[in-house]
């Protein structure tokens, strides 16, 4: 049996104190992963029993300043610290010196040397690439560490047979843009990614809504936004096989401080479910993501792998 991991990335999502100003503060915001936790989402948790592991691990890495999206991503995927590697924590994008890092380390070409097999499930548009080469955008973390594993992307045809996904996970935004069909439900989108990580050891998901709420500052909207991930975490975490872990983690906080608009130094959530829960004991900071999935990942002949740095 080879072990399969689906890693599911919020941006901005921290772990903060109860508050007017914390929408995790209230249990009925995310009632379904609530139920779950057994614990609210705030900056003391920490749950740990058979299959299952919730715990508050730093974003800071030990740079001064606010952690930033950028820096925090390369080390999720790399495992190297990103932030002490360009001396600041850099927003936005990775290109220039960080692609080094995701060139030489990222996880999937990483998995995919071990005997593996990777997937970003992510929906992509030929308007993205082409904003690319016109320089109106430039390469995120996660589209780096698919190209330079030499992976293909998930287009439009993907999306319509159930095997991609938007990023808002219900796909209103890329209607709205002309990109993909009609929209999904929370629960079908989770139902898709979860199908997807049943079939590769390493499924990559990336959701941004938690970040766009924490700087509209938008109570009501974070609310909305946080429930549309409480629905489809929960579906994702029902449909998991037996041998798929599913791994959920931030690069810095924000949500969870509407008083500011700016990104905190808080912790981020490490949410660890399947049999590798037990393995990210022991990861206090965004460094240890990608080594304990190499450590623990199986290949197909039955073969432990070795994270090497």
């Amino acid at each position: 049996m080879t072990s399969r991991f689906i890693l599911i990335f919020l941006d901005g999502l921290g772990l903060g104190s109860a508050g007017p100003q914390n929408p995790l503060s209230d249990p009925a915001t995310m009632p379904h992963c609530q139920a779950l936790w057994a614990h609210p989402l705030l900056a003391e948790v920490q749950v740990q029993r058979p299959r299952f592991l919730l715990k508050p691990i730093d974003a800071t890495l030990g740079v001064p300043g606010l952690p930033q999206s950028a820096t925090g991503q390369t080390t999720l995927y790399t495992g190297h610290n990103a932030a002490r590697f360009r001396g600041k924590h850099q927003t936005g994008f990775a290109n220039g010196s960080l692609r080094q890092l995701i060139e030489a380390h990222g996880l999937f070409k990483r998995v995919l040397a071990q005997g593996g097999t990777a997937t970003l499930a992510n929906l992509y548009s030929p308007a993205y690439f082409e904003a690319i080469a016109q320089r109106r955008w430039r390469y995120s973390v996660c589209t780096l560490l698919n190209m330079t594993a030499g992976l293909p992307f998930r287009m439009q045809y993907e999306y319509e047979r159930g095997t991609a996904i938007f990023w808002d996970i219900t796909g209103e935004i890329a209607s709205s843009r002309g990109i993909a069909t009609a929209p999904i439900t929370p629960e079908l989108a989770g139902s898709y990614l979860a199908t997807l990580g049943n079939h590769h050891s390493i499924t990559l998901f990336e959701c941004y809504l938690s970040d766009y709420a924490g700087h509209a500052r938008a109570y009501d909207q974070a609310v909305a936004v946080l429930q549309r991930i409480d629905r489809f975490l929960a579906t994702v975490v029902a449909s998991l096989g037996p041998q798929t872990s599913l791994i959920v983690v931030s690069d810095h906080g924000n949500v969870e401080n509407l008083a500011t608009k700016c990104h905190t130094l808080n912790a981020v959530p490490l949410w660890v479910v399947g049999p590798a829960a037990h393995a990210f004991t022991t990861v206090e900071d965004l460094t240890g993501i990608t080594p304990t999935i190499l450590a623990n990942l199986l290949t197909p002949d039955g073969v432990k792998g070795i994270a090497q740095k």
